[in-house]
């Protein structure tokens, strides 16, 4: 099908020079696409996703608390907490930073996916750690903890026991006291050991209240690990739904398995399969609701430390997630809504994706019934995006359709 265009922008932007920063090694024609969405606001958007979300979100089960109440627990407790201005289960706390962590003379090294989380505030694990200065190092000492490109994340003590830990390769290293960016940790509270509470970020809290399941229907997560979006719809429903949420991760399974339990969702069918082949397992025209969050390029996540990715990777992926829109396609009724959601930024990925469905698999784009981010992007009325330097959120697209009867 012939490449959606962006109207607003002119041909002769799309030839500029485009430069992202250094952490960002995406190619020229990733950039050319990246334009195609963002035009001259592109470096703005770039460098947004450099840094983290300006709200850390949190979902509360409401079928084991009343937000209200957990909202004013954590304010006993000296949390600086708010409740979202649409979603009822949603809270968050502001993330405060940066700070520039010391230079302790001793580094820790740790993987990109690592690095992310403790500058956030997460303390030091084994499977993250990369290589440590041992020149220097001694239980309790400060370290600086680097990136595996070189960027400071936090200051963190090591633990007593951190050469145990790391020739295991499991358990705690170092204890992190100087984080980037703060933000509570909430893992270690009776809040989430009650199963009361859920990390989350809000455009994915949306693309479940898009998808608006009703009581009584049958409802396919199909690429649901880690279990967010399920685990919301279960509640949303209130458990009453049969709900069928699918991995093809043994692995991501498992743990959505126990995640699940920890909030108390026992009712939710978990199946580890491979998505693009639903219908012949399930059957075709099986679902009222089918929630399909592909695999992506993640472009939209934040915040990065560093990413590597070229146009081919974007146009593999995308041809990629056709093959679960079809899947998708096949296994609603008649009638049946599909919510397409992706945390990435392209047009490829997203309003090419949807409109493709629209023209090749007989499902009708549908307005959805919140409309907190910004309109999709060439006429996709029925779709909405965050953008991180508008919305200091993820990135992030929902579109709404369904089936024909």
């Amino acid at each position: 099908m012939p490449r959606v265009r962006n109207p607003a922008i002119q041909e002769e932007d799309i030839q500029e020079d485009i430069r992202a920063p250094p952490q960002l090694d995406y190619d020229a024609g990733l950039l050319r696409e990246l334009r195609r969405v963002y035009g001259g606001a592109l470096s703005a958007a770039l460098q947004a996703i450099l840094e983290p979300p300006a709200r850390y979100y949190v979902r509360v089960n409401v079928l084991r608390a009343d937000p209200g109440t957990v909202l004013d627990e954590m304010r006993a407790q000296g949390l600086e907490v708010y409740a979202d201005e649409e979603l009822p289960e949603a809270l968050w706390l502001p993330v405060r930073g940066p700070v520039e962590p010391r230079d302790t003379g001793c580094r820790l090294v740790v993987d990109k996916r690592a690095a992310e989380s403790i500058m956030l505030g997460a303390n030091v694990y084994a499977p993250g750690v990369v290589a440590l200065d041992e020149a220097c190092a001694n239980p309790g000492a400060e370290v600086t903890v680097v990136s595996e490109n070189g960027v400071p994340v936090a200051n963190a003590v090591l633990a007593e026991d951190y050469r145990r830990a790391m020739e295991e390769g499991r358990g705690l290293v170092a204890v992190n006291v100087r984080p980037r960016y703060r933000v509570p940790s909430l893992r270690d509270t009776v809040w989430w050991r009650r199963g009361v509470i859920y990390e989350q970020s809000l455009p994915s809290m949306y693309a479940s209240r898009i998808l608006d399941p009703e009581p009584g229907a049958v409802i396919v997560d199909m690429c649901a690990a880690p279990g967010g979006k399920t685990s919301h719809i279960y509640e949303l429903v209130r458990g009453e739904a049969r709900i069928i949420a699918v991995d093809h991760s043994a692995r991501k399974t498992e743990r959505m398995r126990m995640e699940l339990g920890r909030l108390g969702h026992t009712r939710i069918e978990v199946i580890r399969a491979d998505s693009r082949y639903l219908d012949r397992i399930l059957g075709s025209g099986v679902a009222d609701y089918v929630l399909l969050d592909p695999p992506c390029t993640s472009l939209g996540v934040i915040p990065k430390i560093y990413d590597r990715k070229t146009l081919r990777d974007v146009a593999n992926t995308a041809e990629y997630q056709r093959q679960f829109l079809r899947a998708a396609a096949k296994l609603l009724k008649p009638g049946g809504v599909l919510v397409y959601s992706t945390c990435t930024m392209t047009l490829m990925e997203n309003e090419e994706n949807t409109q493709y469905a629209i023209e090749k698999l007989g499902l009708n784009p549908e307005e959805p019934q919140y409309h907190r981010f910004s309109r999709g992007l060439n006429q996709a009325w029925y779709a909405q995006r965050s953008h991180p330097h508008v919305h200091r959120t993820t990135g992030y697209y929902i579109a709404r359709l369904r089936k024909k009867p």
